[in-house]
């Protein structure tokens, strides 16, 4: 211990040893956003994780999309 801190052994520190061991070794997750087109989901995810998750992607202009209809 630091400075004279004491060091608890038992449940109650299970939380922080959690916490530290997720932290070094890392950890998967899924993260669903969903909205409108041009509602900004993209950005917010830039800007959680402070990247451009989607920097390859390409972009298709108005003559790139298809319609799907269906009759029935």
């Amino acid at each position: 211990p630091r400075g004279g801190e004491k060091q608890y052994v038992g449940f109650a520190t299970l939380p922080n040893q959690v916490h530290r061991k997720s932290v070094k070794k890392g950890f998967d997750f899924t993260l669903m956003v969903a909205g409108e087109s041009g509602m900004g989901k993209s950005t917010l995810v830039n800007s959680l994780f402070l990247t451009d998750l989607y920097k390859d992607r390409k972009l298709l202009n108005a003559e790139g999309f298809v319609r799907w209809t269906l009759s029935l």
